[in-house]
């Protein structure tokens, strides 16, 4: 018994995770049992999440529920390619985590939990059953923000490079309609890639939400104005629907990084509406 990593299918693919049993060393949570699995953010974001879910799943652990984390296809130890992966195919990766954790752990009921663009998966994802709980932190709401942020990235790297504007983001636009990749922090986005990123409205999609939700919004000081964003996405998600506001000097992300190695009021945030969630 313990922590273990291991690897489990998904269809014809071997994904990796990580599974963190109930230790609960500390206060157990007051919520019927079930298992947080973890869904982790974007490309070198993932990277630099790491050490961040790590903490934030033991945590979970910690009191007294089974926690979850592990690689999509085409990241870290998971097989397959990653010019192969799509929407579709990450989505039915967190289907096969969560069928993998109820096996394992012998609980049914499973939430989500998702950081940036892993957030946004976890939302559209279809487990089996009912929607489940549902906590997000810092999701990306509109994908094609999102898929233009990258754009921009990759212009911005090749500015640092050359010295000197290169393409334009429809130029980019035409490269992928083309058949070729994007380089952007090292994983060549594919025009499936960015085509399934950019049909994403978590407001439409998330509208009147039918499991109890929680939205963290993550911000640097007490008096940072709240994100618009997210309070919209709260509201069309109805009554079940929480925003909670984590105050974390070291920024969640800037220019495309992850800084957190462990974020206490974000876990603050989570472990207080895990706790509340069987309340009336």
């Amino acid at each position: 018994m313990g922590d273990r990593g291991e690897f489990f299918p998904c269809g014809s693919r071997r994904l990796y995770g990580f599974l963190h049993e109930p230790r609960a060393t500390e206060a157990p949570l007051a919520v019927a049992p079930a298992a947080v699995v973890f869904v982790h953010p974007f490309m070198e974001e993932r990277q630099d999440a790491h050490p961040f879910l790590r903490s934030i799943a033991g945590q979970v652990s910690a009191r007294g529920l089974w926690a979850m984390r592990f690689d999509l296809h085409g990241c870290g130890d998971s097989e397959g390619e990653w010019e192969d992966a799509t929407v579709a195919s990450w989505l039915d990766d967190i289907r096969a985590a969560c069928d993998f954790v109820r096996a394992q752990a012998g609980v049914e009921r499973v939430i989500l939990c998702g950081l940036r663009f892993g957030a946004t998966l976890a939302a559209l994802a279809d487990i089996g059953g009912p929607r489940p709980p549902l906590a997000m932190i810092q999701p990306v709401v509109k994908g094609t923000n999102y898929s233009m942020d990258m754009l921009r990235a990759y212009l911005a790297a090749e500015m640092v490079l050359t010295k000197k504007a290169g393409v334009t983001r429809d130029a980019l636009v035409e490269r992928l309609r083309l058949g070729q990749t994007v380089n952007v922090f090292g994983y060549h986005l594919t025009a499936a890639q960015f085509d399934g990123i950019r049909a994403i409205d978590l407001s439409r999609t998330l509208a009147s939400y039918p499991a109890r939700s929680l939205v963290i919004d993550v911000v640097k000081t007490p008096t940072a104005r709240a994100s618009n964003e997210l309070t919209a996405l709260v509201a069309a998600m109805g009554p079940g629907a929480t925003l909670a506001r984590a105050v974390e000097p070291q920024p969640l992300y800037v220019e495309g990084k992850v800084h957190l190695t462990r974020a206490e009021q974000v876990e603050l945030a989570l472990l207080g509406w895990l706790e509340a969630l069987d309340q009336p």
